[in-house]
């Protein structure tokens, strides 16, 4: 069988990963590469010679007509992408998060759900140690019923914002469309919770500040409560503004009547901690990247189903909204159905 023909928009760290791990994995040949940037395309040239390379993804694509689109340039360019690449029968990836709106995530979904092409949420925490093995040992009852349920996204993103960071990625801190932190980064504990969690959240009560990080144009802090429909509680914080400090031990925590889940290591009262090992992968992708992707794959191969469809992916952004709802309302509010 002959190798999907990948179109890689966005070629920064996301889709230079995507673009490796498919490579590797052997089922992909990136023949188009998209970004503004053209060092970011140099970049990605020196490991994909043969690719046709340029800043304009509709005319790319148009040429190139890709079996697969990989979305991971700027988040508000996700959903409109997405679509024009479903118009070419492309199945596509999409780098999280699905999309800046609730209306603009519904409309990949019903585009999605209206055609026979493959659409994945890549939500890369679900495949990171130890965050996937607790969530999946939650969702098999082994801290009972959950009562309480956070996620914490503590990020020191200086180097990404301002112009002389090592990491500096001008559409971040687009004055005009900057990236929003809960958004592109907050979504990744938001999805480990309702992976975790067999429970639609019913309200989020959420505050924000812009204390830390003058280059960002953005609000760099929130914090959200949710309210589930069990009954259950959760917690979600978020700061792009911390200074020299990682995300640590606290992407998930999982609190239930038979146990808990924290840092890595199920607690059950009067016994050890137990923990979760790690399983090797002949892959190599950081950041999760790696399983995401092969899961991909192996749905193009009709060998497993999609395991965060669009749909999912939209849930995150309508608790997101909801968020933004709330700090303007200072009150509770519903995230939207979809």
């Amino acid at each position: 069988m002959s190798p999907y023909t990948f179109l890689i928009a966005g070629c920064g760290s996301a889709g230079g990963s995507v673009a490796q791990v498919a490579t590797q994995d052997g089922r992909g040949q990136i023949t188009a590469l998209v970004d503004p940037q053209p060092r970011q395309l140099e970049k990605q040239l020196e490991h994909y010679p043969a690719a046709i390379t340029g800043a304009d993804f509709a005319m790319l694509l148009k040429e190139t007509q890709p079996d697969v689109v990989v979305i991971a340039g700027p988040d508000h360019l996700h959903a409109d992408q997405t679509l024009l690449a479903l118009e070419h029968n492309c199945h596509v990836l999409i780098e999280k998060p699905l999309a800046t709106t609730v209306s603009d995530a519904r409309r990949i979904v019903e585009a999605t759900e209206a055609c026979d092409r493959h659409v994945m949420t890549d939500h890369t925490m679900r495949y990171m140690h130890p965050w996937g093995p607790m969530a999946r040992a939650a969702q098999a009852g082994q801290v009972g019923e959950i009562f309480f349920i956070q996620g914490d996204y503590i990020h020191d993103m200086w180097s990404y914002y301002a112009a002389e960071g090592s990491s500096h990625t001008p559409w971040r801190a687009d004055q005009t469309s900057p990236q929003n932190i809960l958004l592109g980064g907050g979504c990744h504990p938001i999805d480990l919770i309702l992976w975790t969690i067999d429970s639609p959240v019913e309200e989020v009560f959420a505050y924000a500040n812009k204390m830390t990080v003058p280059e960002f144009p953005s609000d760099d802090c929130y914090i959200l409560s949710l309210q589930f429909a069990s009954g259950a509680l959760g917690k979600v914080f978020v700061t792009s503004g911390c200074s020299g400090h990682g995300m640590g031990g606290g992407m998930l925590a999982v609190y239930g009547s038979e146990g808990s889940l924290w840092q890595g290591q199920l607690h059950r009262r009067g016994e050890e901690p137990g923990t979760f090992d790690e399983e090797p992968s002949e892959i190599v992708g950081g950041h999760g990247w790696a399983d995401a992707v092969v899961d991909f794959l192996d749905v193009l191969d009709g060998k497993i189903s999609n395991p965060i469809p669009a749909r999912f992916g939209a849930k995150t952004v309508a608790v997101c909204e909801a968020a933004f709802a709330s700090i303007e309302s200072g009150k509770p509010e519903r995230p939207e159905k979809i």
